[in-house]
């Protein structure tokens, strides 16, 4: 079996020089009403790292997702993200700071067009924000080399004209992430991308990510999901949780052979 490590707030590069963590978890736990959810969960994150979280139904993936986006506020430890201590930073100002982040369910405009969304998503980025409802066409006009070749890379050509709220699940999955890359972001936070995909849906998306990450070397996504294919087809990383804590932290490979992951995450008897 591979290495299992715990990452530290940075570390020292093959033959290269220290490396500052773009995101620091520190000992970061949710309670709600004293029923503990996550606890004293660590990890780090550097520019270009792909980290999936992964675990059983109930593990704390999406409470300790909502808690790093700024969704929720944590009950215990830090988060530093870009150096800053954004602990207490809700998730629009985590926005403008360089992090976008998608969602299990598609939070979108249904009652706007996909290029609509994604021109929206623009001007959020450009603090545009207040007046774009009153000015759209001048944003799209301002936007169209880049919202051209935002809706074409993420196959959406064929519905730009459509009603967000009429799409089928992979169309309005893969919307989300062209609102989320949009916004230019240094970390994109992915919550069950494929989820509701079919299973063609799912190799378009792995293959869509792969294609953002090569244009974007820099970019660090940390994603959940329950998807092996998917999550060992995008991931550098994979850290394992159960019952609301980390339970490995390493290379995909290796976690996925795990004792540890058969038993909780695949279900199997070791």
């Amino acid at each position: 079996m591979g290495s299992l490590v715990r990452r530290s707030a940075g570390r020292e590069g093959e033959g290269g020089p220290f490396v500052s963590a773009l995101l620091e978890v520190s000992a970061v736990g949710k309670s709600y009403d004293g029923v503990p959810a996550v606890t004293d969960v660590s990890f780090s994150v550097v520019a270009g790292e792909t980290l999936a979280v992964i675990g059983p139904n109930g593990a704390g993936k999406s409470t300790l997702f909502g808690v790093v986006a700024g969704e929720h506020r944590a009950s215990t430890g830090s988060i530093r993200f870009q150096g800053a201590d954004v602990t207490s930073w809700r998730a629009n100002r985590l926005a403008g700071a360089g992090m976008s982040r998608t969602f299990q369910v598609a939070r979108l405009f249904g009652s706007r067009t996909v290029e609509e969304n994604v021109a929206l998503a623009f001007a959020a980025k450009d603090s545009w924000y207040r007046r774009m409802w009153d000015s759209f066409d001048s944003t799209v006009r301002h936007h169209r080399e880049r919202l051209d070749a935002s809706i074409e890379r993420l196959h959406l050509d064929h519905v730009r004209d459509r009603l967000a709220a009429d799409l089928p699940q992979g169309d309005r999955k893969r919307l989300e992430l062209a609102m989320a890359v949009a916004q230019d972001p240094v970390m994109l936070l992915l919550d069950e991308p494929t989820a509701g995909m079919s299973n063609e849906d799912c190799d378009v998306t792995v293959a869509l990510l792969e294609e953002i990450k090569r244009d974007r070397p820099e970019l660090a996504i940390v994603m959940t999901g329950h998807d092996m294919h998917v999550l060992l087809a995008v991931a550098t990383r994979v850290m394992l949780m159960a019952e609301g804590r980390k339970v490995l932290d390493g290379d995909p490979e290796a976690v996925r052979t795990s004792k540890e992951a058969r038993e909780l995450y695949l279900g199997e008897n070791a």
